[in-house]
């Protein structure tokens, strides 16, 4: 095993605790912004849902309206 010496200490391992932690912040990192995407894509998707549900609904009022008014 290599042995790093360092301001507190002797570190012992292949991977120092300085490369771990890296490691572990960019994982938090990705994780945060996958997590934020996932919610972006789901509003994003209600929001288009919920036009066009609105638009659907007001083209079946305005034809209900155009099949009463001619007869």
């Amino acid at each position: 095993m290599k042995y790093t010496t360092t301001t507190s200490g002797i570190e012992r391992g292949i991977l120092t605790s300085t490369y771990k932690e890296e490691i572990k912040r960019d994982i938090r990192i990705a994780k945060r912004k996958s997590l934020s995407r996932i919610k972006s894509l789901v509003l994003n998707h209600q929001g288009k849902l919920e036009s066009q549900t609105g638009t659907i609904l007001q083209v079946s009022l305005f034809v209900i309206a155009i099949i009463v008014i001619s007869f």
